[in-house]
C-alpha cells in the first residue's frame, strides 16, 4: 500500500478501527494456522504409529477448524459492515456540500457515488484487512518454521520477497490501467450527459443520428480498458502462483533429502510442509485482491479528495427575516483573470427601494448576487443588523426570492414549477402571477400543462423568454420580503422588459426590498438608486 493510501485511510475514524481490528484478527488467524498445522502433523504421525491419542488429536483438530471457520465468517461479516459504514460516511460528506456539485459534472459525480462507492466493498471489506494478514501471517509462520527447522525457515525468508516484487512490478501497470479506465468512464458519462442535454440542438442541425454510434464507440473504449486490466490481472495470478509453487517445492525438496538421511524428524517435516504454503498464500491472496479492488483504490482516492475540500456542515439557527426593513453589505471585490480587480462599495438598501447594481458582463455581478444570498460569504451581509452566516442561511432563504441569470426549472409542467413551493397554490394564483410578469396563459401551448424540460431543453415547449417570466413569477408568488433578480430582462423584448421593470418597481413600492443586477442601462430611470462595479485603485 502506498503511503498516500495509508494516510487517506488513517484520516478516517472508521478506517482506523478497521486497521486495529484487522491487526488483532491477523494475529489470531496466524495462531490458528500454526496450531492446526502442529495438531494435523501430530495426528498423521499418531495414526501411522497407531498411537492411543489419535482420537484426542482429532477432536482438537476439529475444534481448531471449526473455530477458524466461525472466526473467518464473523470477521468477514464485520469488515463488510465497517466498509458499509465508511461508504455511508463518505456519501453523506460529499452530498451534504455544494463543493462537490460545483467542482464536478453531475455525470462524473454520479459515477463516483454509485459505481465508485460500490467498488469500495472489496477494497475496504477484503483488500485492506488482507494486507495485515499478508504482513503478520508470514512472520508468525516463518518464525514457527525457523523453530522447527532453521534451513527451511531461511529458504522461506529468501523466496518470500519474490511475490511482493513481482506483485509491485505488475501492480504498477494495473494502477495506470485502472486510472485510465476511470478517466474513460468519466468521459463516457460526460459525453452521454452532454448528448442528452443538447439533443434538441443536435436534432436541429441534423447531427442526432450520429450520436448512438459515438456513444457505442465510447462504450467500446471503456470495454477495451476493462479488458486490459483483466489481462494484467491474469498475468499477475500466473506469475505469483509460479513463484509460490517454486518456493514451496524448494522447501519440500530440502526436507525430503534430509528426512531420508534422518537429519529431521517426521513430525516436524509434516508440520513444515503443511505450514509452507501458508507463508505465501496471504501474499498471493492480497495480490489477487489488489486487482479486484483496483477500482476501489482509485475511487477511494477521488472521493476522499472531494470530501477533504468540503465545507463543514453547520447547524441551522432559526431567525425570522420576514419583516426585514434594510439590507447592508460591506465592500466586496473580485479578481477575475484577464481583467482588473473590480469593487462594489458597501451600501444599505431599505424596504420600498429598488436598488440597481450595474456593471459590464463578466465583472462579477452574479458572484456578488450569491454573496447577498449568503452562499459564498466573501463580504459581510446584514439584515436589520443581523449578519447572514451559514447557520442562518436556511432562515434567510425563506424570506428571499431569487431569480438567477440562467433560470433552471425542474422537468414537469408549468403548474408543477409553482406547486413545488406549496401544494395550496391554485391555478388562479399561478395565472395571476404569470400575468403580472407579462405572460398570459393563452401564450402557452397547453396552458398550465405546458411541459418544461430541464433548463429549458429536452422536451420544453416554452421559449427562453417565457421560462424567465415563469421563474420571476415563481419568485413573486410567495411574496418574499427581499427579491434579488439577476438580469431579469435578458431574452426579453423591449415591451416585456418595461413591463417586468414596472412590476418590480411596484413590488418595491409595496414595501419589499428589490435588488436588480443588470448590464442593460436602458431599464434605468432618473432617481433610481444605483451602485456600479468599479476598477480597484489597488489593481
Amino acid at each position: 500500500m502506498k503511503s498516500v493510501d495509508l494516510r487517506l485511510l488513517l484520516s478516517r475514524s472508521g478506517s482506523r478501527r478497521l486497521f486495529f481490528v484487522s491487526i488483532v484478527a491477523a494475529l489470531i488467524w496466524a495462531a490458528t494456522i500454526v496450531i492446526s498445522a502442529l495438531i494435523l502433523s501430530s495426528l498423521i504421525v499418531s495414526v501411522i504409529e497407531k498411537s492411543t491419542n489419535s482420537a484426542t488429536l482429532l477432536a482438537y483438530l476439529a475444534c481448531a477448524w471449526i473455530f477458524r471457520s466461525l472466526f473467518q465468517s464473523a470477521f468477514e461479516y464485520w469488515c463488510s459492515l465497517q466498509a458499509s459504514r465508511i461508504k455511508a460516511q463518505l456519501r453523506s460528506e460529499i452530498t451534504s456540500t455544494l463543493d462537490a456539485f460545483q467542482n464536478l459534472s453531475a455525470s462524473h459525480l454520479s459515477s463516483l457515488l454509485i459505481k465508485g462507492l460500490n467498488s469500495l466493498d472489496i477494497y475496504l471489506g477484503r483488500f485492506v484487512p488482507q494486507l495485515f494478514f499478508a504482513t503478520i501471517t508470514p512472520i508468525v509462520v516463518i518464525t514457527t518454521i525457523m523453530f522447527l527447522d532453521p534451513l527451511s525457515g531461511f529458504i522461506a525468508i529468501f523466496t518470500l520477497p519474490l511475490i511482493p516484487l513481482f506483485g509491485a512490478l505488475i501492480g504498477r501497470y494495473t494502477a495506470d490501467s485502472v486510472a485510465k479506465k476511470w478517466r474513460t468512464l468519466g468521459s463516457l458519462s460526460q459525453y452521454f450527459e452532454d448528448s442528452l442535454r443538447g439533443f434538441v440542438t443536435l436534432k436541429i442541425f441534423g447531427r442526432h443520428k450520429s450520436q448512438p454510434a459515438r456513444i457505442a464507440e465510447m462504450g467500446d473504449r471503456y470495454t477495451d480498458e476493462t479488458m486490459k486490466v483483466l489481462r494484467i490481472s491474469f498475468l499477475s495470478a500466473l506469475a505469483l502462483e509460479l513463484c509460490a509453487t517454486i518456493s514451496v517445492a524448494l522447501i519440500a525438496v530440502s526436507i525430503g533429502l534430509r528426512l531420508v538421511d534422518g537429519h529431521i524428524g517426521f513430525t516436524a517435516s509434516l508440520a513444515i510442509l503443511i505450514l509452507a504454503p501458508e507463508v505465501y498464500f496471504p501474499l498471493r491472496n492480497a495480490a489477487s485482491l489488489f486487482h479486484a479492488s483496483a477500482d476501489g483504490t482509485e475511487a477511494f482516492a477521488q472521493l476522499n479528495e472531494i470530501a477533504k475540500q468540503r465545507r463543514v456542515a453547520v447547524v441551522d439557527e432559526v431567525i425570522d427575516f420576514s419583516s426585514t426593513s434594510a439590507i447592508q453589505w460591506s465592500e466586496w471585490s473580485v479578481d477575475i483573470p484577464g481583467r482588473a480587480r473590480t469593487v462594489i462599495l458597501g451600501e444599505t438598501v431599505k424596504s420600498g427601494d429598488i436598488f440597481f447594481i450595474v456593471g459590464e458582463s463578466g465583472v462579477g455581478k452574479s458572484s456578488f448576487a450569491l454573496n447577498l444570498l449568503g452562499v459564498n460569504n466573501q463580504s459581510s451581509v446584514m439584515a436589520d443588523g443581523v449578519e447572514i452566516t451559514p447557520e442562518r442561511r436556511t432562515s434567510w432563504f425563506k424570506s428571499v426570492g431569487w431569480v438567477p441569470q440562467n433560470p433552471a426549472l425542474a422537468p414537469g409542467d408549468v403548474a408543477h414549477q409553482f406547486r413545488t413551493l406549496s401544494s395550496t397554490i391554485s391555478d388562479i394564483d399561478i395565472e395571476q402571477a404569470l400575468s403580472r410578469c407579462g405572460l398570459e396563459i393563452g401564450e402557452l401551448p397547453q396552458g398550465l400543462a405546458t411541459p418544461i424540460g430541464f433548463s429549458g431543453e429536452a422536451g420544453s415547449c416554452a421559449s427562453g423568454g417565457q421560462i424567465r417570466k415563469i421563474a420571476l413569477a415563481r419568485s413573486l408568488i410567495t411574496n418574499p420580503r427581499v427579491l434579488i433578480a439577476d438580469e431579469p430582462t435578458a431574452d426579453l423584448d423591449d415591451k416585456s422588459s418595461h413591463l417586468i421593470m414596472n412590476e418590480l418597481r411596484k413590488y418595491a413600492a409595496a414595501g419589499a426590498i428589490v435588488i436588480c443586477i443588470t448590464h442593460d442601462r436602458s431599464v434605468l430611470q432618473a432617481g433610481d438608486v444605483i451602485a456600479r462595479f468599479e476598477k480597484s485603485v489597488n489593481a
